[in-house]
C-alpha cells in the first residue's frame, strides 16, 4: 500500500522531507550519492571502523557480554538475545554510574532519561569485531545466538546420555565431548574472564590494548591503520584532517600513497560539488557556502585533475554506471570552467537519486544557514584516531 501525505505550507512539507532523508541508509551526509567512493576508501584506509563508533573498549565489551551467554543456561534464541541486549544495557549503566571517564559511552543521553538505544554495542561494533578476525565468522549476530543456542542444546543432551551411563569412563568421554563442542564457537578474545564486569571501564587494559593493536595488524596487515599502529605514529594525533596527513604521507608504504594521493584529490574534487549544492539549495543565500566559492571557484582546473578512472578501478566504482557517469561530466564541466553545467549536473544528479525529495528542486525553501552534505571528506580518519588514541593510552604511549 503506498502512503502519502497532504502539505498546506513549505515549512510543513520540508518538516516531512527532512525526516525522510534521516530515514534513508545515507542520510543527508550523501546528497549526490557518492558513498561507494567515500565508503571504499574509508574501508581502505581504516577498516573495521564506522562513524559511530565511540571507543575501543566496545571491541571487547560485546564480545565478553556474548562469552557470558555460553555460561547462560538459556537455550531460546529469542530469551538469550535478551539476556545479551541486558547485559549491554548494564555495561552502559555500570559505565555511567562508576566509571571516572565516561565520555562516548553508547547510551548515556538515553540511560540518563531512564531508556536503552536502538543501535546496540554489538550493532554497532559487529561487521568491526568480524573484520578483525574476533568474532571469526560472517554470521550476523542473530545467527550467532542462535548457533550458540543450538551448541547448548546439544551439549545438554549430551551431558543427559552421559549421566545415564553409568561407567565414569564412558561418563568421563561424553563431558569432554559435550565440552568440546564449545571450540566450534569462534570467538577469539584471550582477554576474557568470568569476573570482567566487576571493574569495567570504557578504558582498556594494557592486556586488551595489545590484543585489540595485535588483532588490527595481524587481519587488515595493508592498511594505513595496521600501519599507524605497527609504527606508533602517534604524530597523527596532533593532526586535525585527513588532508593534513599530507605532511607524513611520505613515511607511508608506496601502495598506501598512491591511494591516498587518489582519496585526497578526489576530497577536493569533491567539495566544489558541495559548495555548489548549498549555493543551490540556499538560493545563492548559504553565507558559507558563499564565502567557500570565493576560495575555491578559481581553482576549478587544478581540483578537476582527479585520476577518476583509476578510482572506480581500485573501488570497483563501475558496476554503478550512474555515478561513474555523473562524475565524469562533472569533472568534464569543471575543466571547461562550465559553473551552470556543473550546477545542472548536481541538480539532475540529486533528482535521480532521491526524485521529489531532490532539496535542489525546491532552491531557497529550506533554512539557509543550514549546510548540508558534509564537508571535505574524511574517510573516518577522525573516528580512526579514536580508536588509535584508546590503544595507545592503554600503552602509555600518549
Amino acid at each position: 500500500m503506498a502512503l502519502g501525505w497532504i502539505d498546506f505550507s513549505k515549512n510543513e512539507r520540508n518538516k516531512v522531507l527532512s525526516v525522510l532523508d534521516l530515514l534513508m541508509e545515507q542520510g543527508a551526509l550523501d546528497e549526490l550519492g557518492i558513498a561507494p567512493v567515500r565508503d571504499g576508501f574509508s574501508n581502505l584506509f581504516f577498516p573495521g571502523t564506522s562513524t559511530i563508533q565511540t571507543r575501543a573498549k566496545y571491541f571487547l565489551i560485546v564480545p565478553y557480554a556474548l562469552k557470558d551467554l555460553e555460561y547462560s543456561k538459556e537455550t531460546n534464541p529469542y530469551r538469550c538475545a535478551k539476556e545479551f541486549d541486558k547485559a549491554e544495557r548494564e555495561c552502559g549503566e555500570k559505565l555511567m554510574t562508576t566509571g571516572e571517564d565516561t565520555e562516548g559511552v553508547i547510551g548515556n543521553r538515553s540511560l540518563k532519561q531512564g531508556n536503552w538505544v536502538k543501535r546496540t554495542p554489538a550493532d554497532i561494533y559487529w561487521a568491526g569485531l568480524r573484520n578483525y578476525e574476533i568474532v571469526r565468522n560472517n554470521m550476523t549476530l542473530n545467527e550467532y545466538i542462535k548457533a550458540l543456542c543450538i551448541t547448548k542444546s546439544e551439549k545438554a543432551e549430551l551431558l543427559k546420555l552421559g549421566n545415564r551411563n553409568d561407567q565414569s569412563e564412558d561418563k568421563d568421554s561424553d563431558d569432554k565431548d559435550a565440552g568440546n563442542l564449545f571450540k566450534l564457537q569462534l570467538l577469539n578474545i584471550p582477554t576474557y574472564s568470568r569476573d570482567w564486569k566487576e571493574e569495567l571501564s570504557i578504558r582498556l587494559t594494557a592486556e586488551e590494548g595489545q590484543f585489540l593493536k595485535t588483532q588490527i595488524i595481524h587481519s587488515k596487515p595493508d592498511s594505513l591503520l595496521a600501519f599507524i599502529l605497527k609504527n606508533n605514529m602517534t604524530e597523527i594525533l596532533r593532526l586535525r584532517t585527513f588532508q593534513d596527513l599530507r605532511s607524513i604521507r611520505e613515511s607511508f608504504p608506496a601502495g598506501i600513497q598512491v591511494d591516498y594521493i587518489l582519496a585526497a584529490s578526489f576530497s577536493e574534487f569533491f567539495y566544489v560539488l558541495q559548495v555548489l549544492y548549498n549555493i543551490i539549495v540556499s538560493d545563492g543565500h548559504n553565507v558559507k557556502a558563499n564565502e567557500e566559492w570565493e576560495h575555491i571557484h578559481a581553482q576549478l582546473s587544478e581540483r578537476s585533475k582527479v585520476d577518476l578512472e583509476s578510482i572506480y578501478e581500485k573501488l570497483n566504482i563501475y558496476r554503478n554506471p550512474g555515478l561513474c557517469k555523473f562524475l565524469r561530466r562533472c569533472q568534464s564541466s569543471m575543466n571547461d570552467g562550465d559553473v551552470e553545467g556543473l550546477k545542472r549536473e548536481i541538480i539532475k544528479r540529486e533528482f535521480d537519486i532521491k526524485t521529489s525529495r531532490a532539496k535542489t528542486r525546491h532552491p531557497g525553501e529550506y533554512d539557509v544557514t543550514s549546510w548540508f552534505g558534509g564537508g571535505q571528506l574524511g574517510y573516518r580518519f577522525g573516528d580512526a584516531k579514536t580508536i588509535i588514541r584508546d590503544i595507545w593510552e592503554s600503552e602509555g604511549l600518549c
